[in-house]
């Protein structure tokens, strides 16, 4: 008797989660944010990391049927085969009734094994961590210059393909002891990007440089996720001097540093050379968009590195199968739009564009100085086929604000040249884009500055 009363109650709360997806769709009815966030349980993950990208209806109907399939897993363990056929029913009648405007064709949530998952890139300052993420998505998206510390934060880039969608996250360079409140937030960026992540891809060079926080490093060591060690500047093998002095410490082979690896983290998937700078077309990029998508052809993708290096597979593996390479992500809907390339606004990308060319045109520690804000981004209309930018570019001491215009304006005009190229080559139109300096005195070491520019959160008030 109680099991029947079980059973009913949960097919009454199924049948009302189908009413309400109803009236969402039918009424064009926006359920409050709190409601949302009730149904992000465990399995349904879409409302909170989608970075509200998705419309409410679509984060909904993930999410609902998400779990309704959750459920019919558990109920195909359990071997309750009526509950699963009215699963099954169910699921077919919820995505039929869904019709709204903007709605992917067909649920990918219904797609038998369809996989969605983060990758958290991550390693040591200036590895070339995003300068693989570009390669892996092909595109430009996170700001790559020969400085350390350029990539300030968590940036997310969306790679969809018809069986997975990989969010890769491309995160700071790993700072053991931050010296100001901004590289405090930096790291942590990095421990949320590491702690939300499904699996790691830690990011070396030729010279093995770890991870310089021991205690991450030891999170990563012991972690259950999988793990993939990217060994990037390989081609630096040719010109390094291995009787220098300052060699003797570290590896100077791919060899060595594929042995190296293969001790600190055992448990490794695949340790990978490549040089990223090359982009997609290095043999090593490709072997790791194949693991991740999960095809086609891996093996063909590891023939292609050349001769096996010992140590790149876990003790007597040669290869990695697709199959195992699709299990790397976890079976979940698309969180995002396929046709979206990230989850940041056009302004976020446009004030990192700006940035970057400071960190090109200006020398020494300045661009560390440098925040850069974005007060007006007018886009394209059909009489005027241009971007409008109005930015100010932010610094600490008017001492620096006369650095960074220079001597008649003639340094913040060479950052305006090699910024608006950039942002053309991005946006692919025509951009006007005007420069200020300004003074925000110690703006890094300003925890409100910091919250107001997107490098902390606000911290939680502690009730009385």
């Amino acid at each position: 008797m109680a099991s029947n009363r079980k059973q009913s109650s949960f097919l009454l709360f199924i049948w009302l989660v189908a009413l309400l997806l109803h009236l969402c769709c039918y009424n064009n009815y926006q359920p409050p944010n709190g409601l949302v966030m009730a149904f992000t349980v465990d399995n349904c993950r879409a409302p909170i990391r989608s970075g509200m990208r998705q419309s409410t209806k679509e984060q909904m109907e993930s999410s609902i049927i998400t779990m309704l399939m959750s459920t019919k897993d558990d109920a195909t363990a359990s071997k309750n085969d009526n509950n699963n056929s009215k699963l099954d029913s169910l699921l077919v009648e919820l995505s039929d009734a869904f019709d709204y405007q903007g709605r992917m064709d067909g649920n990918p949530a219904l797609k038998e094994g369809y996989r969605c998952g983060f990758v958290t890139v991550m390693g040591a300052p200036n590895m070339g961590k995003s300068t693989l993420t570009n390669a892996l998505l092909e595109k430009d998206l996170c700001i790559a210059t020969a400085r350390p510390q350029t990539t300030r934060h968590a940036i997310l880039g969306i790679l969809t393909t018809p069986k997975c969608q990989v969010c890769l996250v491309d995160t700071p360079g790993v700072i053991e002891h931050p010296a100001y409140k901004l590289q405090e937030g930096m790291m942590e960026a990095v421990m949320g990007a590491f702690h939300d992540s499904d699996v790691l891809l830690v990011v070396t060079d030729l010279f093995s440089t770890p991870i310089p926080d021991d205690e991450l490093f030891a999170k990563v060591q012991n972690s259950q996720k999988p793990t993939v060690v990217a060994i990037n500047k390989v081609d630096l093998a040719s010109t390094v001097n291995p009787d220098a002095e300052s060699n003797q410490d570290k590896t100077i082979t791919v060899e060595q540093a594929v042995a190296q690896w293969r001790q600190l983290l055992p448990n490794a998937l695949a340790i990978v050379p490549m040089i990223a700078s090359d982009g997609a077309s290095d043999p090593g990029v490709g072997v790791l968009r194949r693991l991740f998508t999960g095809g086609p052809d891996v093996p063909a993708a590891i023939r292609d590195l050349g001769r096996p290096v010992p140590g790149m597979f876990q003790p007597n593996v040669q290869f990695i199968s697709d199959e195992e390479a699709t299990q790397l992500l976890p079976i979940s809907p698309p969180l995002f739009d396929p046709e979206l390339l990230t989850d940041r606004t056009d302004r976020f990308i446009a004030s990192e564009l700006i940035r970057s060319s400071l960190f090109e045109t200006l020398k020494k520690e300045l661009p560390y100085c440098c925040e850069v804000r974005i007060h007006e981004f007018k886009e394209p209309t059909e009489t005027r086929n241009l971007i409008r930018i109005r930015a100010d570019i932010l610094v600490e001491r008017d001492s620096q604000k006369v650095i960074v215009i220079g001597k008649s304006g003639e340094q913040i005009k060479n950052v305006g040249i090699a910024a608006r190229k950039k942002l053309q080559v991005f946006f692919q139109v025509p951009v006007f884009l005007d420069l200020k300096v300004k003074v925000d005195k110690d703006w890094r070491k300003k925890e409100s500055k910091l919250q107001e520019y997107g490098y902390v959160k606000e911290r939680k008030k502690k009730k009385p």
